[in-house]
């Protein structure tokens, strides 16, 4: 057995700086010290790792999907109150608003997903940006003067109307807004329409309006079932890369974004922030020029005359046909267009007069026949109440149209439905 001997000066304690200790040769020694250089984790094993994650991630995301729970997640109506029109926004820093495009999202966010109210008759506007309300406070549309008259049915029920048009001139945008609004208990629906949101070439058109690529698998059913004329059919449906977390991103970001605008929305009132500068709408025309404005180029079966097939009427039948199966009128609208009285060729930028007078016999007609409720108004509002386009009206010319809008309003939701 080994010896280990303690000078005088040692102690077991360690205390005192001469003391020594001897340690025989035989004991074991101490493990050496990991080195820290070329033995650690290699890069390229990390990048590998993070990557194989990223993927998994990826795999995990697409097949649950979570963007579609997310959609029907909301601050307002809960923490906020509901947005009065739908989400459209081309400053989204100064308007507290995005440009959303997913139905469950754009609804969700809206007052009409609050609960009906007892003795609430529920009026739904859908329609394009006359009717959502372009350069306009909220207070100030169609819908919001409707609502302010304070209409009440014999039957002691009061008139609530709610604004979900959106901005741009497409009837298959409108279809597909109306046929979700119809999950919130509408009672009557006004549809208000014009010729360009009835060119059949533009009711696909990705580049300026996404919500029908958005809602693809929406489109697709509704196609499908109708047949709709529509030349771009069918579009590219959304790959599987479009449906994974990296897809998605915008998506997720866009809707993190919007529930914390609505703090500031709750805060001000404020949703669209109109642009520095805003041209007026032009009143002088080049001469000779009987061109329809459109998009795309406007092709019509017989020279100088819209018909039946020339415009997207397939679409307004499905639309009408989807609500009145619910039970649920629809009253459809000509709406307003600045007329100019200069001009023997043309009424506005959009429509020479060839195109838009045959464009009303076709649509009276057709509607006559198919026994819709149908109200020409397209010279309800002053030609000096147009703002920047021929359809957009100044606050004071939208409610006037609005109390034009009374009556026929209230006879339709009076009228014995079969």
């Amino acid at each position: 057995m080994a010896n280990v001997n303690l000078t005088p000066d040692s102690s077991p304690t360690g205390e005192g700086s001469k003391h020594s200790a001897s340690v025989p040769t035989g004991s074991p020694s101490l493990p050496a010290e990991r080195g820290t250089g070329d033995e650690g984790l290699h890069p390229f094993r990390l990048l590998a790792k993070l990557v194989a994650l990223f993927a998994a991630f990826n795999v995990l995301y697409f097949l649950a999907q979570p963007l579609n729970l997310l959609n029907h997640v909301t601050v307002y109506n809960l923490l906020v109150p509901g947005r009065e029109r739908l989400p459209f926004s081309e400053y989204p820093a100064e308007s507290y608003n995005l440009s959303i495009v997913n139905l469950d999202q754009m609804l969700a966010s809206h007052q009409i997903a609050r609960p009906k109210a007892p003795g609430e008759y529920r009026v739904v506007m859908v329609g394009d940006s006359a009717v959502w309300g372009y350069l306009l406070k909220p207070t100030e549309t169609q819908a919001a003067c409707l609502d302010r008259l304070g209409l009440v049915l014999p039957s002691g029920r009061r008139v609530r109307v709610y604004n979900l048009g959106y901005p741009k001139l497409t009837a298959l945008k409108d279809v597909l807004i109306l046929r979700r609004a119809l999950d919130y208990q509408p009672d009557l629906i006004l549809w208000p329409i014009t010729l360009a949101s009835l060119y059949p070439a533009d009711q696909l058109q990705p580049s300026a309006f996404p919500m029908t690529t958005a809602n693809y698998g929406q489109v697709r059913e509704l196609v499908e079932h109708y047949h709709f004329n529509l030349p771009d059919w069918p579009i590219p449906a959304p790959t599987w890369q479009d449906q994974t977390f990296f897809g998605q991103r915008r998506d997720l970001a866009n809707w993190l974004r919007y529930q914390l605008y609505g703090l500031a929305w709750m805060a001000t009132g404020v949703d669209h922030a109109t642009p520095y500068f805003v041209p007026p709408h032009p009143t002088v025309f080049a001469p000779g020029d009987e061109n329809i404005y459109s998009p795309n180029i406007m092709h019509v079966a017989t020279p100088k005359q819209i018909t039946e097939s020339d415009i997207s009427l397939d679409i307004v039948k499905a639309g009408i046909g989807i609500a009145q199966a619910k039970n649920v009128p629809v009253l459809l609208i000509n709406e307003p267009i600045y007329r100019s009285s200069t001009s023997d060729i043309r009424w506005n930028t959009y429509y020479p007069k060839w195109a838009y007078d045959t464009y009303r016999e076709t649509l009276h007609r057709v509607a006559a026949r198919e026994g819709w409720h149908y109200l020409d108004m397209w010279d309800a509002a002053p030609n000096d109440q147009f703002t920047d386009t021929d359809f957009h009206l100044t606050p004071a010319a939208n409610c006037a149209y609005a109390e034009k809008l009374r009556e026929p309003l209230l006879a339709l939701a009076t009228a014995p439905q079969s």
